[in-house]
């Protein structure tokens, strides 16, 4: 019986015919992520790693469609397309740079699509697939070990992308590996089967290491929102808002280990020091006070910003006789760095109160210390009162 033309045989399709198609499509789709990489960055253009990443995602869609025309021009679609998703690829890395803190070293970023193109045309196929292995493999390598160095509150996301970049790296080592064997070994080499797995893993790898960047990246902008509501953004303390939720958790989690003490600094004339020597003057003085308790006090202490000229300290496991030394430090110190601003008019009055049965919670506290402060406001300023108990 004659065959019918168009039939279909699954026995007779060959997987490297299949690529083409593949990487059109897959060049689609690295162009989507770019464009909304770039939507995003708009958004929040303070996250300059999305800039690089949208480059990244562009420069290897792009690259991908030239190879999708291996066929056709085999040079220009394996040299230069080749060259742009290593480019693509440098460009991640060096998003992963700014997304740490770090500055980028754009002859790195760009050093693999140039080492490619420069050894491309005098290179047998069985070089090019160890070269563009091995390069890819170091970009990888230096992904994950850029992500890897952020020590502090390293997520979920972040430990996933640190391995799914180890794993590609890998892989393109393993493969780099093997075909060196194969060519010491002097004999000829399929590379359809490399050149077809090497394929399939970068797509899949290019696609989760996308959506991986993007993820860690919605990450760190929402910590940046947090941290932006809960911070004063003259001083870089915690603001009202925080220190009343943080403050009150501590007092509670602190009961039965010691007595807790509510400090409440008010700057002294600040409002005289503003109208006198301008607002700037006036700001001068506020940071200086942040700068000076900060550096007065203890890692596990609560230092906040609560009001115009007022701020707040919790110390806890303390009790009478160390707040009021702690309140004299920071108020001496204050007068001390503040004695050449505003003629000297700058100082601190301070009012504390001390955790008992009658002010365990928080705003007992403050209502205690308020009273002290009013006292210390109306003696004279510059001291330091104690609530009675």
């Amino acid at each position: 019986m004659a065959e019918t033309v168009g039939t279909f045989h699954p026995d007779r399709v060959n997987m490297a015919d299949c690529l083409p198609t593949l990487l059109l499509m897959h060049s689609c789709v690295f162009a989507v992520l770019g464009a909304f990489l770039y939507l995003v960055w708009r958004e929040d253009p303070e996250a300059d790693e999305y800039r690089w990443w949208c480059a990244a995602q562009f420069a290897i869609s792009i690259g991908l469609a030239l190879l999708s025309f291996r066929a056709s021009y085999p040079l220009l679609a394996i040299g230069l397309g080749n060259a742009l998703t290593l480019w693509g690829v440098g460009l991640a890395w060096g998003g992963a740079r700014v997304f740490s803190g770090r500055p980028v070293d754009m002859r790195l970023a760009a050093a693999g699509g140039v080492i490619w193109l420069l050894f491309f045309s005098s290179s047998v196929d069985s070089v090019r697939v160890v070269d563009r292995c091995a390069i890819s493999a170091v970009y990888a390598f230096l992904l994950a070990d850029e992500f890897g160095s952020i020590r502090r509150q390293r997520t979920i996301t972040q430990q996933a992308t640190i391995a799914l970049a180890a794993a590609h790296a890998c892989f393109g080592a393993v493969v780099a590996v093997i075909v060196v064997a194969l060519m010491a070994r002097g004999e000829a080499i399929d590379l359809k089967p490399f050149i077809v797995a090497i394929t399939f893993e970068s797509l899949s790898y290019g696609l989760l290491i996308g959506f991986a960047l993007l993820a860690v990246t919605k990450e760190r902008a929402v910590e940046r929102q947090k941290f932006m509501a809960a911070t004063d953004p003259l001083t870089g303390l915690s603001n009202r808002r925080s220190f009343d939720h943080n403050a009150d958790v501590v007092i509670r989690n602190s009961r039965g280990q010691g007595d807790s003490a509510l400090l409440i600094f008010d700057l002294d004339r600040l409002k005289t020091i503003n109208d006198s020597f301008g607002h700037s003057m006036g700001d001068r003085a506020l940071t200086t006070f942040g700068e000076v308790a900060a550096k007065s006090i203890r890692d596990e202490d609560f230092l906040a910003r609560i009001g115009g000229d007022e701020f707040a300290l919790l110390l806890t496991r303390v009790d009478g006789a160390r707040a009021v030394a702690v309140a004299e430090r920071i108020r001496c110190a204050y007068v001390s760095a503040t004695a050449a601003l505003g003629d000297g008019l700058s100082s601190v009055s301070v009012g504390i109160a001390l955790s008992g049965h009658e002010t365990s919670d928080l705003s007992a506290l403050k209502e205690a210390a308020d009273k002290a402060l009013y006292a210390a406001k109306s003696s004279g300023r510059n001291q330091v009162f104690v609530a009675q108990s």
